[in-house]
């Protein structure tokens, strides 16, 4: 599984095309979102919109049209970060989920799980990045997790968190009550995006 390639395409102030080398939703569109709610079933809108700054995004096929907040940030801020939380979405649907699996019922073999997916699949993710997730524990059906690398301190680690771990392991581990981040992300030395004020 890769990253998928997103080339950016700057349209005017406002608009800017992503284009990536896969169709981003399973329906060719064209989809119009303009809120989170809209997107709960489209995790690649989902993504873009959890983005500060994004007011907008239309998917059809391989591009995503997307429109900014003109008091937000500017296309040189919003560029890697749309693309960031486009790849992580698409990544995390790639997930591949073993239909004949028993499923997961408790916290051990939950932490088994999980522990498999973070180093077959999403390590192997974020160390494109210079990051890494580590599994701690799994309390109550929650994954305990902490960030390291490019992932600690990055101003883009919820939507990696939310948008793509969570998302890839609920879809592999349905029991899954959630994730907890004990990361301190104010100690990150070397994030790969800042965060940025809002």
């Amino acid at each position: 599984m890769t990253t998928p390639v997103l080339s950016a395409e700057p349209i005017d102030e406002l608009r800017c095309a992503f284009v990536a080398d896969r169709p981003f939703l399973l329906d060719e569109g064209p989809r119009k979102f303009t809120r989170p709610e809209e997107a709960t079933e489209a995790p690649p809108a989902e993504a873009v919109l959890a983005v500060d700054g994004v007011r907008e995004a239309v998917f059809s096929g391989d591009r995503v049209t997307v429109v900014r907040d003109p008091a937000g940030p500017s296309w040189d801020d919003l560029i890697p970060r749309v693309q960031y939380a486009l790849g992580a979405a698409v990544t995390s649907a790639a997930i591949v989920v073993d239909p004949d699996r028993a499923p997961v019922l408790d916290d051990e073999a939950m932490y088994d799980e999980v522990e498999h997916i973070f180093q077959t699949q999403v390590n192997p993710i974020v160390a494109q990045h210079g990051g890494a997730i580590e599994l701690i524990d799994v309390q109550d059906a929650t994954v305990v997790i902490r960030m390291s690398g490019g992932c600690q301190g990055c101003g883009m680690a919820n939507v990696t968190l939310r948008q793509g771990v969570e998302a890839a392991l609920k879809k592999a581990i349905p029991t899954l009550a959630g994730i907890r981040d004990v990361t301190d992300h104010g100690s990150g030395d070397n994030p790969y995006f800042s965060s940025t004020s809002k």
